[in-house]
């Protein structure tokens, strides 16, 4: 009897110690507020959101981008955004990601507006690439934005280019009580960032991955087959999902007055001559160009700015060529953040 009772009563304790962990857990992660030079590259949907309004909260400076301003392959300190903040010594708002195409720079702004932040400039680089119809970013959201954004942030718009599976999306019972527990669980809805802040990308099947997959792309004699398919040189116009969006986020910009710059990113020309260097390429840059100035926007052209040594691949730079970009970056930028040169 004795033991019986001493066994529930260590069960009481075990049981309460569990949940006063838990509950201090919690209590942690909700005064957790994301800091870093970027977005890791994996983000929980409360994480996008803490991380956006945390950063944007001041009307600083604020970068849209994909890998290549993110700094795919280099440190978080020698990526462009972060080589752009130490040229001006002002702060900058990194709100970068991997495959962060115009639909999504789209609804980032959305979701800053939305919550009564209105940046005092903003940078959009705009990479030729997001524009190919058969990229899976095409239409569709980052999964996590689309938690945050969906289906708060949409407008009449976005019928017929956001896609459908994402924009009429009815949640299933098993989804809603998935979201019920993170919104009331933050460990079990901060799990992946958890898993990023303490392992980053490091996974048995990741790691195998990006070995092996190099391995079996088609290569020629310039490695450069693999991108034979990344550039879609269609002449661009609204029928294109992104190219439509690049015109919705330029007339938001100009509707709430916010100066923006578009920058065309460097891209590696030794190494993708065949597929950019020919009229049609250029021909989409200069309609690109033409939609951003229509909004009143600046554009920066930087396209056959950089090297091929300053390349990791066909687009990502190594640090130097951060350096250099963001050095061309900075002088049309200052003006709008009252930084003497």
């Amino acid at each position: 009897m004795v033991r019986s009772e001493r066994r529930r009563g260590d069960v009481r304790v075990s049981l309460f110690v569990s949940a006063a962990l838990l509950l201090l857990t919690d209590l942690l992660l909700g005064a957790w507020r994301p800091g870093g030079l970027r977005l890791p590259s994996h983000f929980s949907g409360d994480y996008l959101r803490s991380y956006a309004l945390e950063h944007a909260a001041g009307p600083g400076l604020v970068v849209l981008g994909d890998s290549e301003m993110w700094g795919y392959g280099v440190a978080a300190a020698a990526s462009p955004v972060a080589q752009l903040e130490r040229t001006l010594g002002r702060p900058v708002d990194n709100l970068t990601y991997e495959a962060e195409t115009p639909i999504n720079e789209d609804f980032v702004l959305r979701l800053l507006l939305a919550h009564g932040i209105r940046p005092r400039a903003v940078i959009v680089e705009i990479n030729s690439a997001s524009f190919n119809e058969t990229a899976v970013e095409y239409d569709r959201l980052n999964a996590a934005l689309a938690e945050v954004a969906l289906p708060a942030l949409l407008e009449p718009f976005d019928a017929g280019r956001l896609d459908d599976a994402q924009r009429t999306h009815v949640p299933t019972p098993g989804e809603r009580l998935d979201r019920f527990v993170a919104a009331h669980w933050r460990l079990y809805g901060r799990r992946v960032d958890l898993h990023q802040a303490l392992f980053g990308d490091a996974d048995l099947a990741g790691a195998l991955f990006a070995r092996v997959h190099p391995l079996l792309q088609p290569n020629d004699a310039t490695g450069s087959g693999r991108y034979a398919a990344m550039y879609d040189l269609t002449p661009l116009d609204r029928d294109n999902v992104d190219f439509a969006y690049a015109g919705h986020l330029f007339a938001m910009l100009a509707k709430h007055r916010i100066p923006g710059i578009v920058l065309l990113p460097p891209v590696n020309h030794a190494l993708l001559h065949r597929y950019v260097d020919n009229a049609a390429y250029d021909a989409n840059r200069r309609r690109v160009a033409r939609l951003a100035q229509a909004s009143g926007l600046a554009v920066l052209d930087l396209d056959r700015l950089l090297p091929s040594q300053d390349f990791i691949d066909n687009t990502h730079l190594n640090a130097a060529g951060g350096d250099r970009l963001a050095r061309a970056i900075a002088p049309h930028v200052a003006p709008y953040l009252d930084v003497l040169q």
